[in-house]
């Protein structure tokens, strides 16, 4: 009986309906393949950090600094921190701290120089903490002895041609010669930071001034401790007070709290100040996952209508299988081999596709997964599908035993039946709505995101960092001769730029104010810094950088005078990082994303820590040509390295302009199925409907009328899905644009559009086969009566 039911299976599917089986082993392939990269997406996503051995007792020690009731939450804290904690309590095993400095490194192997953006200064400690694999060298001892650098695969091979490189030298910055002591494995991808090179954390000593690396208020590193076994991570956190109290100064312990955080949750649950690289957040997980999810549903949707809708033309076949001895529960067999036929194909097509499409999943996403390594989604894939098969063989099944009930009349009463299959394609026409709704105010808000430049101008902005900062004291000559080249019309150093999220952080305390020390974000420039970004000066002045004043000039930003309260700013006295005068104030620029509110700035002039260089061009190719060309000449030996600041600053969105484009195609997939459900849905209502528009016909309704009386049928749907969708999709739109402090208006196109457009290709579709259905012969429907 088997081989017979899945030869007559065979023949009905891919003889007599091949049209609806490619539908919907398609359909089903899509929707299977959506639902297998997402998964894989999901799972790295929760799998970040987990392949260490001691993973669950790795924590890194976070800090949150509160100033006048204003609380900061650093993923950094300061070195003394990590120095005091180790050997401090019994819970802890280890200790290391991390640094990376902002930017990049120079690395040089005789005529070999390389701008490395991936190096990090680490405790000897570090490898004891993160098992990184080694190729070469000790990892225990790798970083036990000062200027050691341990390195990985393909950075050896870029600067050495072998993985044979334990003892050999690499210059830093044309300064310090590191000796390589190990060569590592590459990190983890799924890693909340990965690195190329690790060099001793006592290099340090060397680069900076050891009050810098000794000051509990300079948030440079990030600390990781390791717990010992079985100790708790909660009783080690309610002994960090005492840790700041013993140790450090008295103005501390007021103002830093220390906490542990797992390190299992950085990549998700992390949206610190200052994070090593920019964190994922687990609400984007949900939303492909929704995605995938409703794709599958409406998948299954139209398996089921286009299965019901031939079903009618198969009632002579149900007869005669029912003369030849077949009962219910015979036939019923029969239908769930037909969707296993189907299920199963669209299993194997969809990994196909799924592999076939993976390369452009990654690019979207950022991600590496990898399909074919992925054993874990064997039993699900197998467990889905026969899920599918049950839910899909179930409706012919079940209108199979109408038909048995009296095969005269198979058309039925089924008002259950119908009104679920409104509900069907009212599902799948409010989830159309909704994505189409949700694609357009994604886009909208990401390119507000990318276009909106919050009190400056970025464009045609390249910015060059400083890597030789001994002839900053020269930044003015070095300002003009760049300005000189051609295509190139302003100039400027500074420490950071408007909008990438590089300033620094120091803290200060402004006279005739009630408010005390508070830390704010530091602009160290130049007079051309306004100008080159055209920041408006609302009072006073710009700084002067090459006053001799013994007090400095800062320069204020209006959200730092609202927050100090200065009625009359001008002349207000700074103290803390620097002593200084108030001598002008300019308008809010965004000096962060804006996910984030205009912050307080302050802005002065301090020459050593000028680092980056922004030049403005008035002509791209040229400039950058002649800038290239002159650069030698004013930093021997440290090549031209330059971004566009508008780049940079869309990196800050990285992972809202990453994942819309999977988000987009998607929802595309989505819709596209959707509207194969209607084409579906539609084709089975006029298949029930034939005979009475046949009859409307004979009494004289025209074409308009018929069509006119099968629309109105749709009148509720549409009404239905339109109240769905503009529900849900103000509800979770509204929530996504409140993540963003600077965003656009839920406007009522918005609400309107989508739906009107849905609408549009339900009354086409609709319309279509009503007039075809409309023109046929009345008799054909009839004489059966």
């Amino acid at each position: 009986m088997l081989r017979s039911f899945l030869k007559l299976g065979f023949r009905n599917l891919f003889r007599k309906n091949r049209l609806y089986t490619l539908v919907n082993i398609i359909g089903l392939a899509v929707g299977l393949a959506a639902v297998w990269l997402v998964s894989l997406f999901i799972y790295d996503e929760y799998n970040f950090d987990r392949h260490y051995n001691a993973t669950d007792r790795i924590y890194r020690v976070v800090l949150d600094f509160t100033s006048d009731g204003n609380v900061t939450s650093w993923a950094k804290t300061s070195a003394p921190i990590g120095k005091y904690m180790q050997g401090a309590y019994p819970e802890i095993e280890q200790v290391a701290r991390v640094r990376k400095n902002p930017g990049t490194d120079l690395l040089s192997v005789n005529e070999k120089q390389f701008y490395e953006e991936k190096l990090f200064f680490a405790d000897s400690t570090f490898f004891k903490i993160f098992d990184i694999p080694f190729i070469q060298g000790n990892r225990d001892l790798a970083l036990s002895n000062k200027h050691s650098i341990v390195v990985t695969e393909a950075l050896a091979m870029k600067f050495f041609g072998t993985t044979d490189v334990v003892g050999k030298t690499i210059r830093y910055d044309h300064q310090i010669d590191f000796k390589v002591t190990g060569v590592m494995e590459p990190m983890h991808a799924n890693s909340h930071f990965t690195a190329d090179a690790f060099v001793t954390f006592s290099t340090l000593n060397d680069i900076f001034s050891e009050q810098r690396l000794n000051h509990w208020g300079q948030f440079d590193h990030y600390t990781y401790v390791k717990l010992a076994q079985g100790a708790s991570a909660d009783q080690l956190e309610s002994k960090l007070p005492d840790l700041i109290k013993r140790n450090a100064p008295e103005w501390v312990a007021e103002k830093e709290a220390l906490f542990l955080q797992p390190l299992t949750s950085i990549h998700l649950h992390s949206e610190r100040k200052d994070e090593v690289s920019p964190n994922s957040n687990e609400k984007y997980s949900y939303i492909l996952g929704t995605i995938a999810l409703f794709i599958l549903l409406m998948a299954c949707a139209n398996f089921i209508n286009l299965s019901t809708a031939t079903q009618l033309a198969r009632t002579k076949e149900t007869a005669i299988q029912k003369a030849l001895g077949a009962n219910s529960n015979t036939l019923s067999t029969y239908f769930f081999i037909e969707s296993g036929i189907v299920c199963g194909a669209a299993l194997v097509f969809s990994i196909v596709l799924a592999y076939l499409t993976l390369p452009y999943f990654n690019l979207s996403t950022g991600k590496q997964v990898n399909l074919l390594s992925s054993e874990w989604l064997i039993p699900p894939a197998i467990g889905i599908t026969l899920l599918i098969t049950l839910i899909t063989g179930f409706f012919p099944a079940a209108q199979t035993h109408r038909h048995i009930a009296n095969i005269r009349k198979t058309k039925g009463s089924g008002t259950g039946k119908s009104n679920f299959r409104t509900g069907l394609v009212v599902f799948q026409f409010s989830v159309s709505i909704f994505l189409i709704m949700s694609t357009w105010v994604v886009f909208s808000q990401l390119r507000f995101l990318e276009s909106t430049r919050f009190g400056f101008q970025s464009d045609n902005v390249i910015v060059v960092p400083v890597k030789d900062r001994s002839k900053n004291d020269r930044f003015k000559t070095l300002s003009n001769e760049i300005e000189n080249l051609p295509g190139i019309s302003k100039v400027s150093f500074s420490s950071s730029t408007p909008g990438a999220n590089n300033s620094l952080t120091y803290t200060y305390t402004i006279s005739d104010t009630e408010l005390g020390e508070q830390p704010l974000a530091t602009f160290l420039t130049d007079d051309n810094f306004f100008e080159l970004y055209q920041i408006k000066i609302k009072e006073g002045r710009a700084l002067n950088p090459l006053s001799v004043d013994t007090l400095v000039d800062v320069v204020l930003n209006e959200a730092a005078v609202k927050m100090f309260n200065l009625s009359q700013p001008i002349g207000s006295l700074v103290t803390g990082k620097v002593k200084g005068r108030v001598v002008g104030v300019i308008e809010n620029f965004n000096h962060t994303s804006l996910h984030n509110e205009l912050q307080p700035v302050i802005m002065y002039a301090f020459k050593p820590t000028f680092r980056l260089v922004s030049v403005k061009l008035s002509d791209p190719q040229i400039g950058i040509a002649a800038l290239e060309k002159k650069w030698p000449e004013l930093y021997d030996g440290y090549p031209l390295e330059y971004s566009f600041l508008n780049d940079q600053m869309q990196q800050l969105y990285g992972a809202e302009l990453q994942l819309t484009e999977a988000y987009t195609a998607f929802s595309l997939i989505a819709i596209i199925i959707a509207g194969v459900g209607l084409i579906g849905l539609t084709t089975y209502l006029l298949n029930r409907k034939l005979k009475e528009i046949s009859i409307r016909k004979i009494f004289g309704s025209s074409i308009t009328q018929i069509v006119k009386w099968v629309y109105s049928g749709y009148i509720p749907i549409i009404l239905i899905s339109t109240a769905l969708a503009g529900i849900a999709g103000y509800y979770f739109l509204e929530s996504w644009l409140n993540n963003f402090s600077y965003r656009i208006e839920l406007k009522l196109i918005y609400f309107v559009l989508p739906p009107l457009l849905m609408t549009i290709i339900l009354l086409i579709t609709t319309g279509f086969q009503s007039v075809r259905a409309s023109l046929t012969n009345p008799v054909n429907y009839l004489r059966e009566e």
